[in-house]
């Protein structure tokens, strides 16, 4: 009879739904066609990033005063994130890259019941000065 129990035990385990993330990434890029070339310029900064993040819970969709949601969207505000620009200042090479999270339980062999998804916007880029 233990053996019966520890079976049963073991195949309930094995058929409950187990949680399954999934994520999707997009990558924009914005060379060096916007820089002066008839003037000299310097990099003042590297790498500079601004970023912004969401989750979107699908049971609370209906409930909006409890979602997290960006105002004025995820891309103005991960640019509001970046460093302020000062005189003569402007960003380079800037890239955008989006990152979309779905978590949620297993339905069937392949597919996936959606519970909850993440978007997070990153806007990074150089910064240069004209002199």
């Amino acid at each position: 009879m233990k053996k019966y129990y520890s079976l049963l035990l073991l195949l309930v385990f094995l058929t409950s739904s187990c949680t399954i993330t999934r994520q999707y990434y997009d990558f924009q890029h914005h060379g060096t066609e916007s820089i002066r070339t008839d003037s000299d310029f310097k990099y003042v900064a590297r790498n500079v990033m601004g970023k912004s993040k969401t989750t979107y819970k699908i049971k609370d969709w209906k409930k909006r005063n409890k979602q997290n949601l960006a105002a004025n969207g995820l891309m103005s505000e991960a640019k509001s994130n970046l460093p302020a620009l000062k005189d003569n200042q402007t960003y380079a090479n800037m890239s955008i890259d989006v990152l979309t999270t779905e978590s949620g339980k297993a339905a069937g062999a392949s597919g996936i019941n959606v519970e909850e998804i993440t978007l997070e916007v990153v806007v990074s880029a150089d910064i240069i000065e004209y002199y």
